[in-house]
């Protein structure tokens, strides 16, 4: 019994002699529009001391517009160039050529770059190379079917025994199913940034230490204390028992893949991976964390955005459905569903429209089974001083207020001031400026200035709701014509004011601009109070997933 629930034996299968033959490996590339990354990848595969004539290699190029099939075929001459047109990853159609062309030029035993006509996300594009090494590379001679699938990211870097130090582990013990890698800061290559992940099954969460009541608590405490803690500048090395690794550096048995099945079709990106983990664990396999299989990342959070976390959220859900009770599923479900409906009415509050609007999609498409890829609200990105201007918003008789509730957002202000006032002198328009308002913290320091540089007007609020209500008296008779706010970093709930200016400081050139009328408002509360009632109807009708095909 593990802390997942009721586990079935895996199958006692006679592991093969290391002294018999290396094992045969096929390896899964998804790459978007990254052909350089996935080119890198792939020479540092052709550098591992693992014998690499045991790789069939697989990049699939998920519909990328920066001919990143073309730049592999001419780079490494691969044997197969397959296409896949069908626009549903679990329904593959693979067009396979009539010949193998020559040997590819980076010494694998072969090289294929399967192009898909469709994004099918990360978890589309690892069932489209699910599908290829089942109905391709193990219909071959017997001696080269793989016996372990590796799953590995477009954006890493591989020490050169990645491969020898994966396999290794799992030609020890039969019974482990997957083997993961330990995360390594790309950028600063001292600093671990994962190592164990466990699943809690009270909060329905993934974190890097076990919960209250799983099995492997002490032990993990123990662990921690012992290396200085479970990420950082320690050294790692051995193997520990998790519940989730990291598809960024995967290897799993292929004959444990054909009993557990492929990827949940449905989540297009985020929990795939734990999912699949979870699955696993439940069919009576190990999954296992080896210190010593290192594999250089970006941090996850640095990738987020509102539109993954729909994914991250969304299919957290699903995930729980194939490990949870009913009992358990529903508290757990109903308390994250809650939560994301208060956070969706909370972020239109602080006027983030575009960004309530995708928490509240994520519960209405959850209620309604909506899978695959989110069809993003969000406004587009634009330069920001030209959308500015092509709003109106550079001319005297208009103001804009600019949220301040970090210091650094003083320093952002004035920069903007100066780059408009730069750009309109250019321009000859040096007297076609706006009025500026600065909405100010009372936090931060000299937050009580009367007004800001340049005669910028300012208006200082508190954490307290009073505070907020009471500064909005200023501003309702004549409240500026947009708010511009940094990062989705918003605490002032201003009531009047037409537009909001989304500047992300990863892209401080470009805005995003939504309108936050009162038809915007009336709207977003309609379509929330249908998601609370199909949500309340989904809690109710809740029951544990069962699995009809081996897409999930």
């Amino acid at each position: 019994m593990s802390a997942l629930g009721p586990q079935t034996k895996a199958p006692q299968a006679v592991a093969r002699s290391s002294a018999t033959r290396p094992p045969n490996v096929a390896i899964l590339i998804v790459t978007w529009n990254r052909w350089e990354m996935a080119a890198a990848v792939l020479r540092a595969l052709s550098q591992q001391t693992f014998p690499t004539d045991r790789f069939d290699v697989v990049v699939i190029d998920n519909a990328s517009t920066d001919g990143t099939t073309d730049q592999l075929r001419q780079a490494f001459s691969p044997e197969r160039l397959v296409t896949n047109p069908t626009a549903d990853a679990h329904l593959p159609d693979f067009r396979l050529p009539d010949d193998r062309a020559g040997r590819n030029r980076l010494g694998f035993r072969s090289l294929t770059v399967v192009t898909n006509a469709h994004n099918h996300g990360g978890c589309g594009g690892f069932n489209t190379g699910f599908a290829f090494v089942d109905r391709v590379l193990q219909k071959g001679p017997a001696e080269e079917r793989p016996d372990y699938v590796w799953l590995v990211d477009d954006d890493v870097d591989l020490p050169a025994d990645a491969a020898a130090q994966l396999t290794s582990v799992a030609e020890g013990d039969i019974e482990i199913g997957l083997v993961g890698s330990r995360t390594v800061d790309i950028n600063n290559r001292d600093t671990t940034i994962e190592t164990t992940v466990y699943f809690n099954r009270d909060s329905g969460l993934m974190g890097d230490e076990p919960g209250e009541s799983h099995p492997l608590r002490e032990s993990h405490r123990a662990w921690a204390v012992k290396t200085g803690g479970v990420r950082g500048p320690h050294q790692y090395t051995g193997t520990r028992e998790v519940d989730v690794v990291s598809a960024c550096s995967m290897l799993a048995r292929w004959s444990a893949v054909e009993k557990v099945g492929f990827w949940d079709w449905r989540y297009f990106i985020y929990c795939d991976d734990a999912d699949w983990c979870l699955r696993f664990a439940k069919e009576g396999y190990r999954v296992v964390l080896n210190l010593d299989a290192v594999v250089f990342h970006t941090p996850w959070h640095h990738k987020l955005t509102p539109a993954r976390l729909y994914y991250a959220q969304r299919n957290l859900i699903w995930m729980m459905q194939k490990v949870l009770p009913k009992g358990e599923l529903r508290r757990v479900a109903g308390r994250r569903i809650l939560g994301l409906l208060k956070d969706s009415m909370v972020a239109m509050v602080n006027r983030r429209a575009s960004h309530a609007e995708v928490i509240r999609r994520t519960a209405d498409d959850l209620c309604v089974g909506r899978a695959g890829k989110l069809q993003d609200p969000s406004p587009p990105f634009e330069p920001l001083i030209e959308g500015l201007a092509s709003r109106g918003l550079l001319s005297p008789d208009k103001q804009i207020a600019v949220l301040c509730n970090r210091p650094e957002c003083l320093d952002w202000s004035r920069q903007l001031r100066l780059e408009i006032d730069k750009s309109q002198a250019a321009a000859g328009r040096s007297e076609q400026r706006p009025r500026w308002l600065e909405i100010v913290r009372n936090d931060i320091p000299n937050a009580e200035l009367a007004s800001g540089a340049d005669d910028t007007e300012r208006v200082v609020y508190s954490s307290r709701k009073r505070s907020k209500l009471r500064r909005q008296r200023e501003l309702l008779a004549d409240g500026p014509h947009a708010l511009i706010v940094y990062d989705n970093d918003c605490d002032f709930p201003l009531l009047r004011s037409g537009m909001n200016v989304h500047i992300d400081r990863r892209r401080a050139g470009e805005c995003q601009i939504e309108p936050f009328g009162i038809r915007t408002r009336l709207g977003f509360a309609a379509r929330w109070t249908l998601t609370s009632l199909r949500s309340v109807w989904y809690l109710v009708t809740l029951r544990p997933f069962v699995r009809t095909s081996r897409y999930g």
